[in-house]
């Protein structure tokens, strides 16, 4: 293409790129639209045409300029395409043959790993700890970013109680956007963390909060006298952590033994209790000696105090309720964003097209709208699956999306409800784009900051079937590790079956697509194990892999997933001689002299005796295994993984030394 051709093609691009940003701000277009009109058309129209009609109106020379914009942009990316291909070409020719001539790993970025010494335990053990500590250090960055720009923006106080409202506010998103920081720890662990550290500092935080919507917000109807009840929630939230800590633990324990095995009872005593208490709360208004102005009314300032408690404590449960369990974090976010997709679409079509109809077809046509909107609800949980599963996020991003989007969705909507703002007013873009803003900010910061382990040590977890729970706490207290350092595999079970579901099994299940997620041959279980997801999460998490095998597999999977794991964990707690299928197991570590590589978990309910049955040994014969813990009633999560790391290393140097001997009296 000659210097001629190119001008020809770009300069009255350029003019119509001008004439039709001009158009948009509302100016006039220069004469070099025109002429770039003319230019266009001069090579292909005749020198004799016809005299030019009277201008359109703007609207339509506005739609033909930008015709033109379009058509001039398809001609100059087709010719800048066949400029750049033959470019393109030999840039590919040379980086393939500069792959062929390099060594394997130094091509995939693999050669320092060939540098770095072996993974010991102590190294391994601390690369894990710090790994931890930089995921943390990244959320609780982003959690007090994230609140203070919300919080500053969002105050309900006057010019009298600015400074005062601005700092509730950054101090209450804290406190709610605070539990994502606990995200990966046990459900033990969680719960004492949130109700030590958490509980109280959201208490305080929402009821001031209250207050202060209520009565300290009110403009010219604001009284000083709440400033009592304000003073009060923290004088309250003291005298719940004293209680807390001079009772007992031994009563705590008792009370939440007896709650778990009388909910009837519980939840009766707590209508009767909400009943009394808005009994209180009434008496309190007719005889409270302090009155104040509240929304146009005359209310007592306890009142007000004992409504913003019993508000915050309805927030802080309904936080631990939301959070504490790990499979309502993913399976909630992903129902809601099927039943959102679905109702919305659903809507949006009746609208369209309801009113159109005849009488008769109103109901046909409303099944149909509903037919319909299912195919946007099934594409937006495929696409967070297939999103998940090509790594765009990990499943502790996800527990984080949800919940902070969760917390900014439920203040725009007390906003818009409560106080009758706009749904999308200034406050609520702000606080909408601070939340968007302090998410891409995360999964930057993991993606890029965190650089995953390279130690890639695969788990393997065996375990005794229950239906108590233990399983999963037991993952609970593995998962929080380990998964920094490598993969966890395991064979699916019910008693683990909901504890290990993932945004994409969660897809799966609510596209009614379960089915594809089992092993369904010999063939297949080798494919599968051949192509297990070794590779870490952008957070720098690798990744559960769990094989659902029939009955007739699940054999072949143990063996396949034995011979190529680096660890493994046995949980023998509640092992009799008629486990089969785990005595199985106890002589597949025998016969594959993995038992150095193996850590047990016994307890109380372990038949000794059986696990020597087992493993085809005498009563007082020592067997070297590399780790034995002994569980009484809750598991020590840093013990079982510093145990199992050890394996990892005595493995590594091919010795049986330091293992610990399965004798009789154990």
């Amino acid at each position: 293409m000659d210097a001629a051709l190119l001008a020809a093609v770009i300069e009255p691009l350029a003019d119509l790129l001008g004439a039709a940003a001009a158009r948009v701000a509302g100016e006039p277009a220069t004469p070099g639209a025109a002429w770039a009109v003319t230019a266009a058309h001069g090579a292909l129209a005749a020198s004799t045409a016809p005299a030019a009609p009277a201008p359109p109106a703007a609207e339509d020379n506005f739609a033909k300029e930008l015709t033109q914009v379009l058509v001039w942009l398809g001609i100059a990316t087709v010719v800048a395409a066949q400029l750049a291909a033959g470019w393109v070409l030999r840039r590919y020719r040379r980086r393939l043959l500069g792959f062929m001539g390099a060594a394997s790993r130094k091509a995939l970025g693999l050669a320092a790993l060939d540098d770095e010494p072996p993974w010991s335990a102590p190294r391994l053990l601390a690369a894990m700890e710090g790994q931890r500590r930089l995921v943390l250090a990244i959320l609780v960055t982003m959690v007090l970013l994230y609140s203070l720009a919300a919080g500053l923006a969002w105050g309900y106080g006057s010019a009298r109680y600015n400074v005062l409202s601005h700092a509730v506010s950054v101090a209450m998103f804290t406190a709610l956007t605070a539990p994502v920081v606990l995200l990966g720890v046990s459900a033990a662990n969680f719960a004492h963390l949130f109700w030590v550290w958490i509980a109280p500092w959201a208490f305080a935080s929402v009821a001031m909060q209250i207050v202060i919507i209520n009565g300290l917000a009110g403009g010219e109807n604001e009284d000083p006298r709440l400033l009592w009840a304000l003073a009060g929630v923290p004088l309250l939230t003291l005298a719940a952590v004293a209680l807390r800590e001079w009772t007992p633990a031994s009563w705590w324990t008792g009370a939440r033994a007896w709650l778990a095995g009388h909910r009837k009872t519980a939840w009766a005593g707590g209508a009767l209790g909400t009943f009394g208490l808005l009994v209180v709360i009434g008496l309190l208004g007719e005889e409270g000696p302090a009155k104040a102005q509240v929304q146009g009314y005359r209310i007592s300032v306890a009142q007000v105090l004992v409504a913003g408690s019993v508000g915050a404590a309805l927030a802080i449960g309904a936080c631990y309720v939301t959070m504490v369990d790990r499979i309502k974090r993913i399976v909630v976010p992903m129902i809601a964003v099927g039943l959102f997709a679905w109702l919305f679409t659903a809507a949006v079509l009746a609208m369209a097209l309801l009113g159109a109809l005849p009488d008769w077809a109103v109901v046909p046509g409303a099944l149909a709208c509903l037919a319909l909107a299912w195919l946007p609800a099934t594409f937006a949980l495929s696409w967070i699956g297939l999103a998940y599963e090509r790594k765009l996020f990990s499943d502790a991003q996800f527990q984080v999306f949800a919940w902070m989007l969760a917390i900014a969705g439920v203040v725009i909507a007390i906003e818009t409800l409560v106080n009758e703002a706009q749904l999308f007013d200034p406050l609520s873009r702000w606080l909408l784009g601070a939340t968007v803003l302090a998410l891409l900010g995360y999964w930057l910061a993991t993606r890029y900051l965190v650089r995953p382990i390279a130690a890639n040590k695969r788990l393997l977890v065996l375990r005794v079937f229950s239906k108590d729970g233990r399983s999963e706490r037991l993952l609970d207290e593995i998962e929080y590790r380990w998964r920094f350092v490598g993969p966890i595999v395991l064979i699916g079970g019910p008693d683990t079956a909901a504890r290990t579901i993932d945004p994409a099994k969660a897809a799966q299940f609510l596209r009614r697509r379960l089915r594809d997620t089992f092993v369904p041959s010999v063939h297949e279980l080798h494919k599968r194990v051949a192509a297990l997801d070794e590779h870490p999460d952008p957070d720098g998490r690798y990744r559960v892999n769990e094989f659902f095998c029939f009955d007739d597999l699940w054999k072949d999977a143990v063996q396949l997933l034995l011979d190529s794991s680096d660890a493994v964990v046995l949980d023998l707690r509640g092992f009799t001689a008629q486990r089969g299928g785990t005595a199985y197991e106890l002589g597949l570590l025998m016969q594959r002299r993995a038992l150095a590589r193996t850590v047990l978990l016994v307890d109380d309910s372990t038949d000794m005796l059986a696990v020597r049955v087992a493993l085809g040994v005498g009563p007082r014969e020592p067997v070297d295994v590399g780790g034995l813990i002994r569980g009484e009633s809750a598991l020590h999560g840093t013990a079982l993984i510093e145990a199992l790391v050890h394996c990892v290393d005595t493995a590594r140097r091919g010795a049986d030394e330091g293992g610990t001997a399965l004798r009789a009296a154990a």
